[in-house]
This record gives structure tokens, sequence and C-alpha cells, in this order.
């Protein structure tokens, strides 16, 4: 197997699993909430550690982008925080609905990842 198909599958199956996490944290319950937290960590230091393996490939920007797009959850996470802090009531529906949008978005981001590197490989 190329470097390139390695980086490929590699980069792909991390950033996924981070984003099925990402997810799960935003639908999950303590004490799933703190499984799937730790999960999520160990997907981001696999890209954290093949970042490093792969910077030869000029990857970089593919992390950068992946890593932005998780940032997209942190109002999610924020709302949570507030909701735990204080007496209001978590509307899980809303939550729920949104988290499956940035799904859809960070699925969208990967893809379109995955398909600019390809395409920069043709080259």
């Amino acid at each position: 197997m190329s470097k390139n198909h390695k980086f490929i599958l590699i980069f792909s199956l991390a950033y996924f699993f981070v984003v099925i996490m990402l997810f799960l944290l935003q639908i999950s319950e303590i004490p799933w909430f703190f499984v799937w937290l730790v999960l999520m960590h160990g997907g981001i230091a696999i890209l954290a550690v093949s970042k490093r393996k792969f910077k030869d490939l000029g990857v970089k920007q593919y992390y950068k982008r992946a890593y932005l797009s998780f940032l997209l959850f942190i109002p999610i996470l924020i709302y949570k925080i507030i909701v735990a802090i204080t007496s209001l009531e978590e509307n899980e529906v809303v939550i729920t609905y949104i988290s499956l949008g940035l799904i859809i978005i960070c699925i969208v981001i990967g893809i379109g990842n995955i398909y600019s590197y390809l395409n920069s490989k043709k080259n």
C-alpha cells in the first residue's frame, strides 16, 4: 500500500470516527458522555500523530480543515454547559437536529478533503 493510500485510509477513519464521537457527545447523558469524550480525544490523537507521519505529503491544509470543522460543535457544547449550570430545560430535539446538520457539514468537509487530496496527487 502506498503512502498516499495509507494517508487517505488513516485520515478518513480517524476524522469520521471523531465526527461520530462528537455527535454522540451531543446527544448522550452522563456517564456515556465521558466514554465518548475519551474516545473522541483518542481519534484526535490519531489525527495528530498521522499529521506528523504524513507531513512530507503536504497534508497540513487537510488537517487544518478537519480541525476547523470540529469547532462547529462548540456552540452546542457551550449551550449544554449553560443548561447544566442553570435551571434551564434542554431542548433535546433541537440539539439533535442541529447536531445532525453539523454532521452532514462535517461529512461534506471530510469528503471534500479526500477529493481535494486525490485531485492534487493526479497532477
